[in-house]
């Protein structure tokens, strides 16, 4: 490789000009920072160079760690603690930075479905008497307004009739599936909800009886008499219902009533719960894999292995999987749905790499591989359960 001017044995100084370590004339760097020893005044030439230097250094480690975390099970976590620690991207901080673009990826999906069903809108808008295109994708793909005019009447046919016409059809063929299945959902919900009124009259519960009980049996009783009262009158505003109501404006009483209507939300739409669980869930996972990581050090604790580096596999364990999430996504959304690769995923080839990621890592023969593979998949299932509805309870209180 070619050397930089800056590092020319003509510019090289006897002390590091950064952390002032004596040096003599042949050290090209300095052997206590890192620096480059050199005396030459900085130009815009060596600037930029050292800046896409670093970029492309750092590039390098980047795709050598996704490429041989997705394809070779244990083996970077094996190379970090063996001291190849700058071949690889820190386990801990690239964990972060790709739960960053997973969950970026995420709301890029919830922008495109929330962007066609509003171009569909406004081409239904635009005109009820003549064919309009709705356009998808920056005017790529169109299909017709009088394909997807009433949703609630387009039948089976029609609907693959509308999936084949083109790549948008696809995408507004789901979103009509998804129409309709949605308010096949509500009109159930609300003719079981109509059935249950009718069969029992809504009570008037006043403030002075709240108060006269336990806090207890205040919360239950408060909770279901406002989710019959919301049910009744549909009144989203806390205020006007507990005016009506003739309770008290209180913080408490207010912060109820708003639970109340999102749990009615919840029961009519459960794609609210994801909403409420995705933006805790880094915090959850980074959290969670300390109490993960020392059910492998117990599992393992005959074997010469520190508690930090148990942690370095898990961390790069749950990388995979988000990455391999990534790539998920990418096909889905390439394939426009015809290929949904996530439940292969999480039944048959993540396990299989947990387990072979086990087997690399630690050098344990198959058998008892296999046993330790079971009972770390067993605790982290329960954990994920209680800690999904630990997410679940602060998401609703915070949300």
């Amino acid at each position: 490789m070619k050397p930089t001017t800056r590092s020319l044995i003509k510019y090289r100084g006897e002390e590091c000009l950064n952390c002032g370590t004596p040096l003599d004339i042949e050290d090209k760097y300095c052997h206590q920072c890192g620096q480059l020893n050199s005396k030459k005044q900085l130009a815009l030439k060596d600037f930029f160079g050292e800046f896409f230097s670093n970029i492309f250094s750092y590039d390098s480690r980047i795709w050598r760690t996704i490429k041989h975390l997705l394809f070779k099970p244990g083996f970077v976590s094996k190379q970090f603690i063996s001291g190849k620690r700058l071949s690889y991207a820190n386990p801990f901080r690239f964990f972060l930075s790709v739960c960053i673009v997973f969950f970026l990826m995420i709301q890029a999906q919830e922008f495109v479905k929330i962007f066609t069903e509003d171009q569909i809108e406004k081409a239904r808008n635009k005109t009820s008497n003549q064919d309009a295109d709705i356009d998808v994708g920056n005017g790529l793909m169109s299909i017709k307004l009088d394909d997807v005019e009433k949703k609630d009447q387009v039948t089976d046919e029609e609907l693959e009739q509308i999936e084949n016409s083109s790549i948008a059809g696809k995408l507004a063929s789901d979103i009509i599936r998804k129409e309709q299945e949605t308010q096949k959902e509500k009109d159930s919900l609300n003719q079981r909800k109509s059935s249950k009124t009718k069969k029992k009259e809504l009570k008037p519960v006043s403030q002075a009886k709240l108060d006269s009980l336990s806090t207890t049996e205040r919360f239950f009783l408060q909770t279901d008499y406002y989710s019959d009262f919301y049910g009744e009158n549909k009144i989203a505003d806390s205020s006007i219902a507990l005016e009506k109501m003739e309770h008290d404006n209180s913080k408490y009483n207010k912060a109820i009533y708003d639970k109340v209507i999102l749990m009615n939300k919840i029961s009519e739409d459960a794609s609210i719960l994801t909403d409420i669980i995705l933006p805790k869930l880094p915090i959850f996972l980074f959290l969670f894999t300390p109490i993960l990581t020392l059910f492998l050090w117990l599992l393992y604790i005959r074997r010469d292995f520190t508690y930090m580096e148990h942690l370095i596999f898990a961390f790069n364990t749950l990388t995979f999987v988000f990455l391999s999430m990534i790539l998920l996504f990418i096909i889905k959304w390439i394939t426009l749905g015809y290929i949904n690769l996530t439940q292969v995923f999480f039944w048959f080839i993540g396990p299989f790499y947990f387990y072979k990621a086990l087997r690399n890592f630690y050098g344990q023969k198959r058998l008892k591989t296999i046993i330790k593979f079971l009972l770390v998949s067993f605790i982290f299932v329960i954990g994920l359960m209680i800690g999904t509805s630990l997410l679940l309870l602060v998401g609703i209180a915070l949300y």
